[in-house]
């Protein structure tokens, strides 16, 4: 939450896009003649370089949050009324197409924003780590442990931008250095084949970071929230190999339980399940046990992930008119964007539930009676809270004459699971405008919204203080839990999945529990169905359903994919032309060359 020492602001040796400016502009950009001769005079100085592409990252994390929720089932971005229309990329993202002539057009999609956006952050790594090589430690008064450590921080922070690359893009540019001589050399302009990629990443955290980065010491990061220690190293390793098969075709179950088992058995340090399901998520999240790496926030720094701009992730995803109801109106009106996709359709007066395997958010939870998390969220004090959702009804407001808020029209808003032009019906669920339920037709009343992170009253000091969770030690089990199911034994899956699923009900009776503790039979359709209620809104959506083979699929207002090209994103048709040496993914037009 408040670590002091690592983002301050510092505009070094890059700027937010320095490092690596393009896909090909490898050179080092020097900024009002500061220089690696000039720069480095303090042991400071060493933590702020060190530290300066973490703050890149944490701002990235808007597009993998794009990139993860929007192409997949559970979250969409709708049209409401000329808000949210942008030409339609949203659309396109939900409906899978980011292919064609589309995708190269400025402005119609940000599907290929990743691919820039890590490798700035990879730049900006290998410019530093380039700097440190040319530097004595002792000069700083730095020790030979803490030196090395710090380049595991920058060799860490350059894994975790490599894993997203593989992810979104498959076949990469591997870069380690920021000398322009090696890195324009045209070997070292092609993509590599993923396995190098992946070989790279995994002996990187495995053989160097495993080894340099500090264990936890105590039981949470507290002040040294922010910084990657071995058990976030690991965790990495345990992505990478949970997502082996799919990205080099090869299945690594038993090295991926190895690991989190390691984890959890405190090899790393202390980690441990918190007892409330929001705790991960709260003001101070930096006091707890389950958190393995985290982006710091505070209101009176950055808090990227919970501001109310475009570039952000939970900022907007609350509805429209509710700053009154959580004390939040001093930071501005909100602007609805993520909101859950709709399980009923349009029919009146008896709608009716969509019959998609996928999507049907709120059907998912409901399954299972008394979920915590499935409640209305409420601040019941300056900073304690309880519920999940914004759940169907009016939001209370009392800034309005009827006490409830009402949309930019002037209608009262119902929130419903449903996306249609409600407008004034929205109480009644009759439709007044067109009464299709796709992405082109919501309004203010349309879909309901996950509150992840609380959004405290502006008074009181807990507003926007929760750190960015990245890694907690659920996903641990759950990937673990994963593995043992694709290997068969699916009591030691529900075993591991009950430990945290315990705390997100009231009463976790045997009809809520999997095997052996309870009745419920746990197979891979409800392995990925449990994915998506403990990670709701978490940015890995897509990255499970590719994994799970069920990305093709159709769900609400998407069709069966073709084929699978769309697994990987495009190349931009500027990154295709300013390096000739890369190739265009499958199934993507490509330049003449």
């Amino acid at each position: 939450m408040k670590i002091k020492h690592i983002f301050l602001g510092i505009g070094l040796l890059a700027t937010a896009g320095g490092g690596l400016s393009s896909c090909t502009d490898l050179e080092e950009k020097v900024y009002d003649q500061v220089t690696s001769q000039n720069y480095y005079q303090t042991k400071d100085d060493v933590i702020h370089a060190v530290f300066r592409p973490f703050e890149h990252t944490y701002y990235s994390m808007w597009q993998v949050h794009e990139h993860e929720e929007l192409p997949a089932d559970q979250l969409v971005t709708v049209v409401r009324g000329d808000w949210w229309w942008d030409g339609g990329k949203w659309i396109m993202y939900h409906r899978h197409q980011y292919d064609g002539i589309q995708y190269n057009n400025p402005g119609s999609g940000e599907w290929t924003s990743e691919w820039e956006l890590m490798y700035q952050a990879i730049g900006q790594c290998n410019l530093v780590l380039d700097d440190l090589a040319e530097l004595n430690p002792a000069t700083f008064k730095i020790t030979d442990t803490e030196w090395a450590s710090y380049i595991a921080q920058l060799r860490c922070m350059r894994a975790f931008c490599y894993l997203r690359l593989i992810n979104c893009y498959r076949n990469c540019l591997l870069v380690t250095t920021s000398d322009a001589s090696v890195s324009m050399q045209p070997e070292n302009r092609k993509q590599v084949e993923p396995r190098v990629l992946f070989e790279f990443i995994e002996s990187e955290l495995k053989d160097f970071c495993l080894t340099n980065l500090p264990p936890r010491s105590g039981n949470y990061d507290g002040p040294m929230q922010g910084q990657f220690t071995q058990g976030a190293a690991a965790a990495l390793l345990a992505r990478l190999y949970l997502n082996a098969e799919k990205w080099i075709g090869e299945a690594r179950w038993d090295d991926c339980i190895r690991i989190c088992e390691r984890i959890r058995k405190g090899e790393f340090g202390h980690y441990e399940l918190a007892e409330r399901w929001d705790a991960p998520f709260d003001w101070n999240n930096e006091t707890c046990s389950e958190v393995i790496f985290a982006f710091t926030a505070s209101f009176a720094t950055t808090c990227h992930h919970m501001t109310n701009s475009r570039q952000t992730v939970y900022g907007r995803m609350l509805p429209y008119q509710c700053g009154p109801y959580l004390g939040i109106e001093k930071d501005g009106e909100r602007n609805p964007r993520y909101c859950i996709t709709p399980s009923y359709d349009n029919s009146y007066p008896n709608r009716q539930l969509f019959d998609y395997k996928l999507g049907q958010v709120s059907q998912k939870f409901l399954k299972y009676p008394s979920d915590l998390r499935w409640k209305q969220y409420k601040n019941t004090s300056n900073n304690t809270r309880e519920g999940m959702m914004f759940l169907e009804g009016k939001i209370p407001n009392n800034t309005q004459s009827e006490g409830f808020g009402k949309s930019p029209q002037g209608y009262t808003i119902y929130l419903r699971d449903q996306v249609g032009q409600f407008f004034t019906g929205g109480e009644s669920g009759q439709i007044t405008g067109d009464s299709e339920s796709k992405c082109e037709n919501g309004d203010f009343n349309s879909g309901l919204f996950v509150v992840k992170y609380p959004f405290y009253p502006y008074e009181g000091g807990a507003y926007k203080e929760s750190d960015h969770a990245v890694i907690r030690l659920a996903e641990v089990y759950y990937t673990e839990a994963e593995c043992y199911l694709r290997k068969g034994d699916a009591r030691t899956a529900g075993s591991l999945l009950n430990k945290v699923r315990e705390r997100n009900y009231s009463s976790f009776g045997d009809n809520i529990a999997y095997a052996p503790e309870g009745r419920v039979k746990l197979d891979m359709d409800e392995m990925l169905d449990e994915w998506g209620r403990e990670f709701l809104a978490e940015s890995r959506r897509r990255t499970d359903l590719i994994r799970f083979g069920r990305f093709q699929e159709a769900w609400w207002d998407k069709k069966a994919d073709a084929d699978t090209h769309y697994e990987l994103f495009p190349l931009s048709q500027d990154q295709l032309e300013q390096n000739l040496y890369l190739k265009q993914n499958p199934g993507y037009p490509d330049i003449t060359r």
